[in-house]
């Protein structure tokens, strides 16, 4: 009997609700005893079976434009050291390993190719107390870097208007292109993360500067007055470009020559660089450091000079040495490569030392060296050189592949023209180190100029992309100024 304690009243208890209490009791412990066993058995899986993959973390853009980037590879349980010899990369690469508790992260020094599938191993990862093993592979396709060209229309005889010049957008592997801005006259143009900092001319020969977003719409910027834009350049780990800008003729206000002006894209303010003498640097040529703040610039009298742009006039400019040219920039931020009449240099700024650059002769002839490019993974470099046959009095160009190491290098012949008057004007190197953007002007012979007065260039100027690797020739576009 059971008493009821809300009424008062004695009830007699049902047996068969005390019989199903007994069984939801049985079945519940069942049932827990059930998930001990379960999770027990699941432990014991993980630990006896080795680590398990249960995700990975890659940037497929970034991972094609920048050294050092990261695949991340997740697994179920806290691992045991990895070393670089248990991780193969196909196709094939370089990687660099770090474990981080229950991850593998895999760094890549150098950028990968472009539209590519990649497969990354890694054999007989284990736990920190098990001597089970597992083999991990992921893959992953690589995104295509997009770059930039300006079109130059020339201008017509029979035509009263010249029809706009255009910055295309497009890529090595694909032949589709796309207008990212279009203008009559534009001089030069920098990319600025997703935008364009253009330089076109006005009616009167100055320049005008403007910001330009991704749906090709203007803003105009803040220039220093009326006058004339050289050197347009952008810095790779800040929202700021420099120039050097020289006034009109009768300009009103303060009146510049070749000044170094720095614009803050963010502020929208535009500021001179001092010099060792606390004035604004008139400079011949400059450059940013890449991924710093500093920037070097050439003076008049081929004085170069490091100079941080933050310190104000609290710090110094350092001079570097005087050299009549100043032709490259490393992507390391360490070292930039200059010249004088007999020779190359490769300065390293963070030590202070020297490297001469010697080009490969060639019997019956004088090498002479120009322009140059920083590989961005390793320390190699892609050479222009020109080489006058006395025999014929006719000067040839090569573009030579320099890697190894610097005091016994190895070099290779890149690209040679391939048409008797064909001439290469510049070229630039793809962020991930496969390609090559040659100009060049099809017929030295026959060529016409565009008639610009900043930086002219001949009407049939185009842009050859050759594989580095090969040296195949991948694509042509009339063009010039590619910028990844």
């Amino acid at each position: 009997m059971s008493t009821d304690l809300t009424s008062g009243q004695s009830s007699i208890a049902d047996p068969d609700a005390a019989a199903g209490g007994r069984r939801f009791r049985r079945t519940l412990a069942a049932l827990l005893t059930g998930l001990i066993v379960l999770c027990l058995a699941l432990v014991a899986v993980n630990v006896l079976n080795g680590p398990r993959l249960t995700g990975f973390q890659v940037d497929t853009s970034a991972v094609v434009t920048t050294a050092n980037q990261r695949l991340v590879l997740d697994t179920n349980q806290q691992l045991a050291e990895v070393s670089t010899d248990q991780v193969t990369v196909s196709p094939a690469g370089v990687a660099d390993v770090r474990t981080r508790n229950d991850s593998i992260v895999i760094v890549f020094p150098q950028p990968l190719a472009y539209d590519t599938e990649y497969t990354v191993t890694v054999n007989d990862v284990t736990g920190p107390f098990a001597d089970r093993s597992s083999d991990l592979a992921v893959s992953f396709r690589t995104d295509e870097a997009p770059l930039y060209l300006l079109s130059r229309s020339p201008a017509q005889p029979n035509e009263p208007t010249k029809a706009p010049d255009r910055i295309v957008r497009t890529t090595v592997g694909s032949a589709e292109t796309s207008v990212a801005f279009s203008a009559p006259y534009i001089q030069s143009f920098v990319p600025v993360g997703d935008e364009l900092v253009v330089v076109t001319l006005t009616e009167d020969l100055t320049n005008t500067l403007s910001l330009v977003d991704r749906d090709g719409r203007a803003a105009e910027l803040t220039m220093p007055g009326t006058g004339t834009v050289h050197d347009l350049q952008a810095s790779a780990s800040s929202s700021t470009i420099g120039f050097r800008f020289t006034s009109a003729a009768g300009a009103g206000g303060h009146v510049y020559d070749n000044t170094l002006f720095l614009l803050d894209l963010t502020r929208g303010t535009v500021d001179t660089v001092a010099g060792l003498d606390g004035e604004p640097v008139q400079a011949i040529a400059w450059g940013f450091m890449a991924n710093r703040a500093e920037v070097v610039a050439q003076l008049f009298d081929t004085t170069l000079l490091l100079i941080d742009p933050r310190a104000g006039a609290e710090t110094v400019p350092i001079p570097i040495g005087q050299f009549p040219n100043l032709n490259a920039f490393a992507p390391d931020g360490l070292r930039i490569a200059v010249s004088d009449q007999d020779s190359q240099y490769i300065l390293d700024l963070s030590t202070g030392a020297e490297a001469a650059i010697v080009p490969q002769d060639v019997a019956g002839t004088t090498p002479y060296t120009a322009e140059l490019r920083f590989l961005t993974g390793g320390e190699g470099y892609v050479q222009r050189v020109a080489e006058f046959d006395q025999a014929t009095g006719r000067v040839g160009q090569s573009l030579i592949l320099v890697t190894g190491d610097p005091a016994t290098p190895t070099t290779r012949v890149v690209y040679e023209p391939v048409l008797p008057n064909e001439t290469i004007v510049g070229f630039a190197i793809s962020p991930n180190d496969q390609y090559l953007a040659i100009q060049t002007v099809p017929n030295s012979q026959t060529q016409v100029t565009d008639g610009y007065p900043v930086d002219p260039q001949a009407t049939t100027a185009t842009t050859l992309f050759v594989d580095l690797a090969t040296g195949a020739i991948t694509r042509s576009i009339v063009g010039i100024d590619a910028t990844w």
